[in-house]
């Protein structure tokens, strides 16, 4: 009677195994090459037609290959110099466009994510030292006084958007690199930062909840300010092992990669049932010439997303990039 017990439970077993992605490590090295080799070419692309420094083709390409090259990838190091060299220069991310009424300090987002993209360099030259320290001048300057950032009503999410957490999470986070504990006013900023968000409910944005679980295991923060976020997290993974932005979306490699990498950082191996499906997903979902087809939030419920999908499927890419390289 043993011996069939243990030949069901062994069949049982075979099939749960078969029911769940086996992803190899070959698998995850390739898709990132190719994302790397897409994001390269790209931002080159971009900055030969446009000339225009942005989030999505240079500060979220740059994070992607500082982290893919830590962790043992190749990358173009001429291309990535470049593009450190390119945001590093660029001042100080403030815009020229006017304050929206009622709100004086909304968030210059661009400092955020360049300095989120210098950051990433863990030797930086003087040139990215001091690009970031003008960055980071510029978030602590649009800090609200009771430790929040605004974020720009009626700007595309995710990159913007209209989140204070979000924003406050991202800002917070740029305020946390090593090269920015060298400054008394960025610590005092970041730590007024991190009272906020400890005091504040989340608004359940993907963006919010993946940012605040990177920021709190980053910093060790109380595990009990952000694992109950990595429960939702992983909750709302979807049928196809991937995440969504918003209900209304489907699975996309933005939000995916956000969401492997904070279940990384919060310390979730890669034999993690939910990662493996999640780089499942974004290997089955990329595209031949290294991308993942990503499509555009509207600025406020009704509208329509953007007329060109070029940026957001470079920052989507990169964000794909991110989450395969930190859950490998």
């Amino acid at each position: 009677m043993r011996w069939i017990v243990g030949i069901v439970l062994g069949m049982l077993s075979t099939t749960a195994s078969a029911e769940e992605p086996a992803v190899h490590a070959r698998e995850v090295d390739a898709a990132i090459s190719r994302g790397l080799n897409f994001l390269v070419q790209d931002a080159a692309a971009w900055k030969a037609k446009h000339n225009c420094v942005s989030c999505h083709h240079a500060a979220l390409v740059i994070w992607a290959m500082q982290e893919a090259r830590q962790s043992g990838s190749k990358v173009d190091e001429p291309a990535l110099a470049e593009l450190t060299r390119w945001v590093a220069e660029s001042g100080d991310g403030r815009t020229g466009v006017p304050r929206p009424d009622g709100i004086p300090k909304a968030l210059n987002a661009k400092a955020v994510w360049f300095a989120l993209g210098l950051a990433a360099d863990p030797n930086p030259a003087h040139v990215s030292r001091q690009g970031q320290r003008l960055m980071l001048q510029t978030i602590v300057r649009d800090q609200g006084e009771n430790g929040q950032w605004f974020s720009w009503p009626n700007t595309r999410p995710p990159i913007f958007g209209n989140s204070d957490e979000s924003m406050t999470a991202l800002a917070t986070l740029a305020l946390s690199s090593a090269s920015a504990a060298e400054d008394q006013t960025v610590i005092a900023a970041r730590d007024k930062g991190l009272r906020w968000l400890a005091e504040t409910p989340s608004d359940n944005d993907p963006q919010s909840l993946a940012v605040r679980v990177i920021l709190g295991a980053r910093l060790r923060r109380p595990a009990a300010e952000w694992e109950p976020l990595v429960r939702l997290i992983k909750e709302r993974q979807q049928a196809d092992g991937g995440w969504r932005q918003a209900d209304s979306m489907p699975s996309d490699a933005w939000a995916t990669g956000q969401a492997l990498y904070a279940l990384a950082q919060a310390g979730l191996g890669s034999d993690d049932l939910s990662i493996e499906r999640g780089r499942a997903s974004l290997i089955k979902s990329q595209r031949a010439n290294g991308s993942w087809a990503m499509t555009s939030r509207p600025t406020k419920p009704g509208d329509d997303g953007a007329d060109s999908l070029i940026p957001i499927t470079g920052a989507g890419s990169a964000w794909a990039v991110l989450g395969l390289v930190r859950s490998r």
